[in-house]
């Protein structure tokens, strides 16, 4: 069998398609052309962290297994407290988080949001995104399903 391909040869084409599925998240994320990748890591960071904290970490897990493995990992190095149990806050206090997280306007936080959010939700399915906005009261499921402005 020589033709088969080797474990180094399938590492690589697996990290290829790893790194090419973050590329186009990052760069629909990006494509306004007003973010920077390495501020759209952080706005990722920043939103989906908060988001996190807001929801129940089974229904965090599921959502993190949907997007690409790169912003898991961004995820996972990130200070989010995955043990921590979900915390009740409304859509002003999750703006003021995201806000003082990217040190921006509130404005800019609820805009970056919407465009973190619908990204996200063009990576995971319908039932999933459904899960996420049952988690979250009116105010922020609303920004959950909002399109960007």
């Amino acid at each position: 069998m020589a033709n088969q391909p080797t474990t180094d040869q399938q590492n690589q084409r697996h990290e290829g398609r790893t790194s090419q599925t973050y590329y186009t998240f990052l760069s629909e994320l990006c494509s306004p052309g007003d973010m920077t990748r390495e501020q759209a890591e952080k706005a990722c960071v920043a939103v989906l962290g908060t988001l996190e904290q807001r929801i129940q970490s089974t229904e965090s897990s599921k959502l993190e297994s949907q997007l690409p493995q790169k912003l898991q990992e961004l995820l996972d190095h990130s200070d989010i407290d995955r043990t921590a149990s979900a915390q009740r806050f409304d859509k002003d206090e999750f703006l003021n988080m995201v806000a003082a997280s990217l040190d921006v306007s509130l404005e800019e936080a609820e805009a970056v949001s919407r465009r973190v959010f619908a990204t996200v939700r063009a990576q995971i399915s319908e039932g999933e995104a459904e899960g996420v906005a049952s988690q979250l009261p009116k105010d922020i499921a609303q920004l959950w399903r909002d399109q960007p402005v």
